[in-house]
């Protein structure tokens, strides 16, 4: 499976590249009036806007650094979760890598999916809607 790689800290976490749509430049946001605080704010995107959740602000309260690194990994919606794409503010999105399911290891958490051990050590395999928990994504505007 090819996983695209991501960094909150020191943690590396890889989203399934299947669901990724593109890795776009952190480039200026629409305001999001009114949405949670980690909502970064709105990708112009394609014909429309698709909403961008800061993942370090999430998991840690707060805002991704202003890396060259810090990239928005957009991401499709399935139709239940209102269809338009969705972005993903994180830092160190520099690389993919391919991983081999001998590779993976048990999820140590229920919400946690597979871990994957590779040259650059641990790497937790999730999904999108494991990094945004169902309670807060119907927060999130479409």
């Amino acid at each position: 499976m090819l996983v695209v790689i991501m960094r909150i800290g020191d943690q590396r976490f890889g989203l399934d590249a299947r669901d990724v749509i593109e890795v776009v430049p952190c480039v200026p946001l629409l305001p999001a009036p009114g949405a949670p605080q980690w909502i970064a704010g709105m990708l112009q995107h394609r014909d429309g806007v698709a909403p961008v959740v800061d993942l370090v602000r999430l998991i840690r309260g707060a805002p991704a650094a202003p890396l060259l690194s810090t990239r928005i990994v957009v991401l499709r919606r399935a139709v239940a979760d209102g269809g338009a794409p969705l972005g993903l503010l994180a830092e160190g999105v520099t690389e993919t890598v391919r991983i081999d399911d001998a590779e993976l290891r048990a999820a140590t958490a229920p919400w946690r999916g597979p871990l994957a051990l590779d040259a650059g050590g641990p790497l937790q395999l999730v999904r999108w809607t494991d990094l945004v928990p169902v309670g807060l994504r119907e927060g999130v505007p479409s």
